[in-house]
């Protein structure tokens, strides 16, 4: 039996949706049926019940779930304790921070790996949003700290907390003052956003593709930094969308932030390459869990990451 199956079986049942499991697995539907099925084969259990209403949890099933969910802590700490011994061996970490990466919990995630890994040497470098991920997959980071709307296949992506969103507007808009908005009083404006070679499942999440009804974003410019973007707003008086933080932690003269009403949240993640990353980035994920864990007070208004 292995890890990966444990795995499916776990997300499946915190789900009790094929399609939605899947997707957090990152696997098609009939990859993770044909996962469950093979797995109930070889344990000759049924695990699950399958009918035209939905899944629903076998008493069996149910009765293995904890043995499963401990299995699986137990492989996470065998794995991490390995990464932290090879990690300790690795002479730099080059950490890509995009934007104001994870808020105020950037210094004490940082602070904790410096502490574990006092002989390791971390770069932070400020990450330009004109680059997209290129960085991270080309080695020239080993990790970043970013905001994930969407995960994609060719990064670890581990969330941390999420965030309310903020509409950012220029002196005299009509929706200054107000206490918040819907996103779609905004849709008219013209707007800053990030630049178009971000993966345009994030581009599609920031310019809310989804509530347009097929309409065209009117794009005023595109913002290679959070500085920027802010800049956009205050002098070309454009519209924008961005993390609470982000107003809360660096003010721009001539911008006014407004919270915007609904359930879009922005992710605040840890993200590595999928393969060839290095345990020192591993080491560092790990330890950005731990820190959040007990210290999102820290971030206004953050709600912890919901299990993936």
């Amino acid at each position: 039996m292995e890890i990966r199956s444990l795995r499916h079986f776990v997300a499946l049942a915190d789900t009790l949706n094929f399609r939605i499991a899947g997707e957090r697995l990152h696997l098609t539907q009939p990859a993770l049926t044909r996962s469950i099925a093979a797995l109930e084969r070889e344990l000759g259990v049924t695990l699950f019940n399958r009918s035209t209403r939905g899944v629903s949890m076998t008493t069996d099933g149910a009765q293995l779930l904890q043995r499963a969910r401990g299995m699986l802590t137990a492989a996470d700490e065998f794995t991490y304790a390995a990464h932290a011994l090879s990690a300790a061996t690795d002479r730099q970490l080059r950490v890509g921070m995009y934007g104001n990466g994870l808020a105020e919990l950037t210094h004490p995630v940082l602070r904790a790996f410096r502490e574990q890994f006092p002989a390791t040497a971390v770069q932070v470098r400020d990450a330009d949003f004109a680059r997209g991920i290129e960085p991270l997959l080309s080695g020239e980071y080993d990790i970043a700290f970013l905001r994930a709307p969407v995960d994609l296949p060719e990064l670890r992506t581990i969330r941390l907390f999420s965030e309310p969103l903020d509409l950012l507007l220029w002196e005299g808009h009509r929706l200054v003052g107000e206490e918040s908005a819907e996103v779609s009083e905004i849709f008219d404006d013209a707007w800053v956003t990030l630049p178009p070679s971000i993966p345009s499942a994030w581009s599609a999440f920031w310019l809310f593709a989804d509530q347009r009804a097929g309409a065209s974003p009117r794009i005023g410019a595109f913002a290679r930094t959070e500085g920027e973007f802010s800049a956009a707003v205050a002098y070309r008086r454009l519209s924008g969308v961005l993390p609470t933080s982000v107003h809360r932690l660096r003010p721009h003269p001539g911008v006014h932030a407004v919270r915007t009403r609904g359930t879009v949240m922005s992710h605040a993640a840890v993200a590595y390459p999928s393969s060839g990353f290095t345990p020192a980035a591993a080491a560092l994920a790990e330890l950005a869990v731990e820190v959040a864990a007990t210290q999102l007070h820290l971030v206004a208004d953050a709600r912890p990451a919901e299990p993936r």
